[in-house]
């Protein structure tokens, strides 16, 4: 099971089933934070629903295709991040993420994306990253942005959130991009 010990405390690691109560904790006192930008999050989440996702993602890891880790500050659980839509013949992925309010600001998401970036391109052996996000999300926009990806285009009402549709920046970084800032 792959995990990511970084700087300052950082964890990264697959979640087990006894996290179930953790991320269901988090996501309710998370709820009006989260809601805006990710379509599960809705009312009906429950205990139930946290166990469920932590099955999924284990089988996605297990068939390859996705690994979702849960991002631990001193022990304690800050957010989620996965790599996805992993495609081995096109050498390509896309990182996608959330962070508990509490922990927003300090650099967390930004730290654990390159962790992930890195695994990518040097143990992977992948060609390209993606980020997609909300045009409207600034928060998010910004870690791609700061790490160096560049803007590819916009997909315009991709994707429903809850009440609306919703323009989705997508964002690439190439391998031999990052390997001329790294």
């Amino acid at each position: 099971m792959k995990r990511f010990d970084l700087d300052g405390g950082l964890l990264l690691r697959q979640f087990e089933d006894t996290d179930a109560d953790i991320l269901f904790e988090s996501v309710g006192s998370n709820y009006d934070h989260l809601r805006t930008f990710l379509h599960w999050v809705v009312p009906e989440f429950s205990l139930e629903s946290s166990k469920t996702f932590i099955r999924n993602c284990a089988e996605s890891s297990e068939k390859g295709e996705a690994t979702t880790y849960g991002i631990f500050l001193n022990d304690e659980f800050a957010g989620v991040i996965s790599c996805f839509h992993l495609d081995k013949h096109s050498r390509r992925m896309e990182i996608g993420y959330w962070i508990s309010a509490k922990f927003e600001g300090n650099g967390i998401i930004t730290h654990s994306c390159k962790a992930l970036i890195a695994y990518a391109f040097n143990e992977l052996k992948l060609n390209r990253v993606e980020i997609k996000c909300a045009t409207e999300n600034g928060r998010s926009r910004a870690i791609p942005e700061r790490l160096g990806f560049k803007l590819e285009g916009v997909l315009r009402e991709s994707e429903w959130r809850h009440t609306r549709f919703y323009d989705m920046a997508i964002y690439g970084l190439l391998r031999n991009e990052w390997k001329e800032a790294n």
